[in-house]
């Protein structure tokens, strides 16, 4: 999409301005060839403009995430090489190797080393790290890159997702994540790869998130027809909404200011240029990092 003429990165953005270049009358926006993911589902609840901007015109970031901004970057760029080490370790590297990349970064060095004494995925017949799934809802395709897939013995399938942030969120802000819907969802739909016939059951699946700040207190959802039946209306509800989005003007700014605090395009839409201090705002910041995903999903997200 293109920019209007009168707008610049950094500046905020009318409605006026946003509602220029549309398609046609009662056109969605949404390129036919869009492929949603747990990032730009999102990115959509927490904020249908933030979704407008990152993901269907493209925009530059004008603004930083957060504070001291060197710092923040020190912490994603840790994150992404701990999955890179874990990713190793589930492809057969051996343990002494991948100990040895981490040496130099105390922080890495302490990650490791609580993974390795856990050992969080315990027993398993296969593992996948760093695999891709694609599925579709409403029409469109759905795609994730999961940070660790188990195969149990007994045929139960169960998803790692390893995240690095200071603070710990509580069990029902997992649980609303939309990670927390798409990964067991997607599993159950686009799974047969890894069965060799039809795709796990719902019942067969679990998510457990692992902290590395917090080694001993792991989240783990079980999941359900039941839940697949809700997630899978939920998801079909989000998209149908994005697709009746037929003017920019109805991407509307979120009113909970909080998603603000550490979103990149908070100038853009007049809510401040100054980032949040990360000491101040850990607890709204999630490092993620799946080191083949895209980049919309390696950054912090807000919870």
């Amino acid at each position: 999409m293109n920019t209007s003429p009168s707008s610049t990165p950094g500046d905020p953005l009318s409605d006026q301005s946003l509602s220029e270049d549309s398609p046609g009358e009662g056109t969605s926006l949404l390129p036919e060839d869009f492929q949603f993911s747990q990032g730009s589902l999102q990115d959509f609840d927490d904020c249908p403009r933030r979704f407008l901007l990152r993901h269907i015109e493209g925009r530059p970031y004008p603004a930083p995430e957060a504070e001291p901004i060197r710092e923040n970057e020190r912490r994603k760029e840790r994150g992404v090489r701990f999955h890179e080490l874990l990713c190793q370790e589930q492809s057969g590297v051996p343990r002494e190797a991948v100990r040895r990349q981490a040496s130099g970064d105390e922080k890495l060095e302490v990650w490791w080393d609580r993974y390795v004494r856990r050992e969080p995925v315990g027993e398993t017949g296969r593992t996948y790290a760093e695999i891709s799934l694609e599925g579709e809802v409403a029409g469109y395709p759905l795609v994730a890159t999961y940070d660790l897939i188990a195969e149990r013995p007994g045929g139960t399938f169960e998803i790692f997702d390893w995240k690095t942030a200071r603070y710990k969120p509580e069990r029902g802000q997992l649980a609303s994540r939309l990670q927390t819907k798409v990964y067991p969802f997607l599993l159950a739909q686009a799974g047969s790869g890894l069965t060799g016939g039809e795709p796990p059951a719902p019942e067969q699946i679990k998510m457990t998130y692992w902290f590395a700040e917090h080694p001993d207190n792991p989240e783990t959802f079980e999941y359900s027809d039941y839940n697949a039946e809700v997630d899978e209306e939920d998801l079909q509800d989000q998209v149908g909404k994005i697709l009746a989005g037929t003017e920019r003007a109805h991407f509307e700014k979120t009113e909970d200011r909080t998603h603000c605090k550490f979103c990149t395009y908070r100038s853009h839409c007049g809510r401040g240029a100054q980032a949040g201090n990360i000491e101040d705002g850990s607890s709204h910041l999630e490092e993620t990092g799946s080191t083949q995903a895209d980049l919309d999903d390696v950054e912090e997200v807000e919870f």
